[in-house]
């Protein structure tokens, strides 16, 4: 069952929301030749809400991620205006661009709601059937007007998410990308020295005490197998010293 936050947002908080809906769209704008200066956004109050379902559901539909968007359809018509005629006039869009503007225009508001999903990292949905708000989003939801020339395009956040865009709960950032080369070199590994092995009779095995010595069949000059943890061969080596520490000489890596 959905639980909804009561919450209230400062001024302030309400503008940081604004400007990062805004930052979010400013790609959109470049990539659909829509002038910067037609985007507007702005605090919108929840009387203004169109209570019909007219909504495309962005991503969850709870309080934590819930974000809703008008859809594409219902938007189309302003859209067309500002997308489609460089005149801004309605009644030539309707009358020359006909259905063709309109798709269009759909198109672009498609590629709004995927727009603001990549600049706030939100999971979208599939689903792009009209919907109804929620009952009980405002309490604690955020309601945003975005206007893009004669077009407004409502974009409601469930308190989760308003949270998190006004700035009220800061979202850690992501820790930098390291080149693969850099991780791998830091991570520890077990090696393996494997020596030419030794056959024992059970008897001789069963009356080993501390201090005897085991005479193998590998030579001092003959070369040992470097492995790892999985049993791969990493090098040949061979036996050697430094200072009182035994240690291995690497001969050649493995083919």
């Amino acid at each position: 069952m959905t639980t909804w936050t009561i919450g209230w947002w400062s001024q302030q908080e309400m503008e940081r929301a604004v400007d990062s809906i805004r930052g979010g769209l400013l790609g959109w704008c470049g990539q659909w030749g829509v002038d910067l200066a037609a985007l507007h956004a702005e605090p919108e109050g929840w009387a203004a809400m169109p209570g019909s379902a007219d909504w495309q559901r962005v991503t969850g539909s709870g309080d934590r991620d819930g974000v809703w968007i008008t859809h594409p359809n219902t938007a189309a018509p302003g859209l067309a205006v500002t997308v489609c005629d460089e005149a801004r006039d309605a009644a030539t869009v309707t009358r020359h661009g006909g259905p063709l503007s309109l798709a269009v225009a759909r198109q672009a508001g498609r590629a709004m709601v995927k727009a603001l999903c990549a600049h706030f990292d939100w999971s979208g949905v599939d689903d792009e059937q009209p919907c109804a708000l929620p009952a009980g989003v405002e309490r604690g939801g955020l309601s945003l007007a975005v206007r893009i020339g004669d077009a407004t395009m409502r974009v409601v956040l469930s308190a989760g998410v308003a949270r998190s865009v006004t700035g009220r709960v800061q979202v850690p950032s992501p820790s930098p990308l390291a080149a693969l080369q850099e991780v791998l070199g830091r991570r520890g590994i077990l090696l393996n020295v494997a020596l030419r092995p030794v056959q024992l009779e059970i008897g001789s095995l069963c009356s080993l005490t501390v201090g005897d010595v085991i005479a193998l069949d590998h030579k001092l000059d003959e070369p040992a197998t470097l492995s790892a943890e999985d049993a791969s061969t990493v090098a040949q080596a061979h036996l050697s010293r430094i200072g009182p520490k035994k240690a291995i000489r690497l001969d050649r890596a493995a083919s």
